[in-house]
């Protein structure tokens, strides 16, 4: 059955990167909680670090939109079924920049057309004046739906806002567009979201990150006419999700054993949900502070992150590290994840080239390159046979890393979106898929059952 989801609504996106998307979403996240308000949040496209920030700080969890990974469809579809009566969701670039930087699929403004969801263009003013103008009609010309609503100035003084932005409703007004500016920010020189080489620093990272969020936050509730962006969110169309049927109790659980900590955070919550949908049931450990691995586990599953930063940490873990390659080599079964894939190679390289022991199952070393390897979008297709290898047959994910490995693995082959790139990748077995592609389950949900039942065929045997 399905049924009408009424959600409030609205995607923060910009003219370009750096422009304030990430600390404007978190703190009209941060309004909207102390409203009282039933929130969620999402980042469109392949980002772990953004959600970081709506769900640690915040208390906000959410995930990933991504017409790549899913198609229009589907994705409205994940955000039709959140469960939520408001949504912020967070673009990724410049507002048209999908595939390879020039094409429109994948981009926030192809999410925001394909889930109906109004946009709040946040555009950085610092330094300019009227030529801001023509580069704002251009791009809501640009907004074939209409669907951009609102306009934020960021960087501005007050009184330069006053002018600037009567100027630009003028303007639009002028081209038949009903876009307006809803408000400012000040330049804060004293907040700053500092990044490396994978993205923003992780929330904890960051010190003070709550006062920084909460300053923000209490200037734009200044600053902002925040009744006319409410309108905005109030006045989404509503969408079609699944009504929940009678829950049934899941027939044969199984454990996962899932690495969270320091080194290992990159995870699509999308991911997780499928897994347990499917009948599993997430047990969190950590490679860095445990001893041992959780008992009674069916599975083992090591995402991405910074180990490169946490190697003297990883290597120390003895206990860990021999039984993780123990357990893996035995036939539990694995799925390991870009820096899941390094921690199980014979050692790992630091920046300055000092080699550190890890688990020992793959025989290779990882080591920094200095640039980025085999970057963007794929989609894998099987070179070898069995269970696993088919049901991976067709699957989407990304690469994003700076290191390589000596022994990459040729089981699948990785074919990179809007290109005609392709090279071997992966380590698949029986009972394992091992490599630097993180993958999006729900582009192809095959695969999360497969590997579901090849953990439940492990616990009956």
């Amino acid at each position: 059955m399905r049924k009408e989801s009424k959600i409030n609504r609205i995607l923060i996106a910009a003219p370009a990167s750096g422009s304030g998307k990430t600390l404007v979403t978190c703190c009209l996240l941060q309004l909207l909680k102390q409203r009282g308000e039933d929130v969620t949040s999402f980042k469109c496209g392949p980002d772990y670090i953004d959600p970081m920030f709506h769900d640690r700080v915040l208390g906000v969890g959410g995930g990933n939109l991504d017409t790549y990974f899913c198609g229009a469809d589907r994705t409205a579809q994940i955000l039709a079924d959140c469960g939520h009566t408001h949504a912020v969701l967070e673009g990724v670039m410049g507002i048209y920049d999908g595939l390879g930087g020039l094409e429109l699929r994948a981009s926030g403004y192809d999410v925001a057309s394909s889930t109906r969801t109004p946009i709040l263009l946040v555009v950085n003013a610092k330094g300019t004046g009227r030529t801001l103008i023509p580069q704002l009609c251009g791009i809501l010309k640009a907004d074939t739906e209409r669907l951009i609503k609102g306009i934020l100035l960021n960087r501005v003084s007050e009184g330069f806002y006053l002018r600037l932005s009567a100027a630009v409703n003028e303007a639009v007004s002028e081209e038949g567009i009903d876009a307006r500016v809803v408000g400012y920010l000040p330049e804060m020189k004293e907040v700053k979201l500092d990044s490396r080489h994978l993205g923003l620093f992780r929330p904890e990272e960051i010190p003070d990150i709550m006062e920084m969020i909460g300053t923000v936050a209490e200037t734009l509730e200044r600053c902002v006419d925040l009744p006319a962006l409410f309108r905005i969110m109030e006045a989404a169309e509503p969408l079609m999700c699944e009504e929940a049927g009678e829950t049934q109790e899941k027939t044969s659980p199984v454990r996962l054993a899932v690495a969270e900590d320091e080194a290992f955070c990159f995870y699509y919550r999308e991911n997780l949900r499928l897994l347990e949908r499917m009948g599993t049931v997430i047990v969190p450990f950590s490679p860095i502070h445990d001893e041992h691995l959780p008992e009674d586990i069916d599975g083992l599953y090591i995402g991405g992150g910074y180990p490169e930063l946490y190697l003297p940490e990883l290597a120390a873990n003895i206990s860990m590290r021999e039984e993780i390659r123990q357990a893996v080599l035995s036939g539990l079964p694995s799925l390991a994840e870009c820096g899941g894939f390094m921690y199980l190679h014979d050692t790992v390289e630091d920046a300055e080239g000092n080699a550190y022991p890890m688990v020992g199952a793959v025989q290779g070393n990882c080591r920094k390159t200095g640039r980025l390897q085999r970057f963007g979008y794929i989609e894998l297709h099987a070179l070898c046979s069995g269970r696993l290898a088919e049901a991976l047959d067709g699957i989407r994910g990304h690469e994003f890393h700076y290191y390589d490995s000596t022994d990459c693995g040729a089981d699948m082959k990785a074919v990179k979106a809007g290109d005609d790139r392709e090279w071997k990748a992966m380590h698949v077995g029986e009972e394992h898929v091992w490599g630097f592609p993180h993958l999006f389950m729900e582009s192809d949900p095959k695969f999360a059952e497969c590997f579901t039942e090849v953990m439940r065929r492990g616990r009956k045997s």
